[in-house]
């Protein structure tokens, strides 16, 4: 399908190309990909692959400099507004998306029983950590279960019984993990 260089078409797939890539660039660069060759926007794949490694090593999002090259294509003749237009089309649905959930959280921040929940994330997200880790070294170093939960009720013991503050915790088993590799006597226990 031969539809040639239009500008409302581009913008059309760069919007598409920028919901395609919500979170990184490189999800956009098929949908570019796809309508650049299929409506000769560029001469052909080698042009793209060409134009996509180089947009690789600038830090940038491809599908964002991609946008940018076919936009400001001499044969299209845009020059600069039309690489600004691209980037701009392509970062837009990214910007409307952060807004929206940007909008939801004010809203659900006022609400009690969503901010009392906030408090416990982090407890949420210190256990799937633990439970990662946990899974890791079980993976890693054939470790025995026992010795997590071992761990995990003395450090819950501290905590809550005695008010030692977690960091405290924390600096104390790698004192004691030390102290284990160290001493070859202390292995034998």
């Amino acid at each position: 399908m031969e539809l040639g260089f239009n500008i409302f078409s581009y913008l059309l797939v760069m919007l598409l190309a920028g919901i395609g890539s919500f979170g990184g660039g490189l999800g956009g660069t098929n949908i570019i990909r796809d309508f650049a060759i299929n409506w000769n926007w560029i001469a052909d794949e080698f042009e793209f692959l060409r134009i996509a490694s180089i947009s690789q090593f600038n830090g940038y999002s491809q599908g964002m400099m991609l946008g940018g090259y076919l936009g400001g294509k001499e044969e299209i003749g845009l020059g600069i507004f039309g690489v600004m237009l691209g980037i701009v089309a392509f970062m837009l649905p990214s910007v409307m998306i952060i807004i929206i959930i940007l909008k939801i959280g004010e809203k659900l921040y006022k609400n009690s029983v969503f901010k009392n929940s906030l408090t416990y994330m982090n407890l949420l997200g210190a256990g799937l950590i633990c439970v990662i880790l946990w899974q890791y070294t079980l993976t890693v170093f054939t470790i025995d279960m026992i010795f997590f939960i071992a761990a995990a009720g003395i450090a819950f013991f501290l905590n809550v019984f005695l008010n030692i503050k977690p960091s405290y915790i924390i600096l104390g088993g790698i004192v004691l993990g030390i102290v284990w590799e160290i001493m070859p006597a202390a292995r034998n226990m």
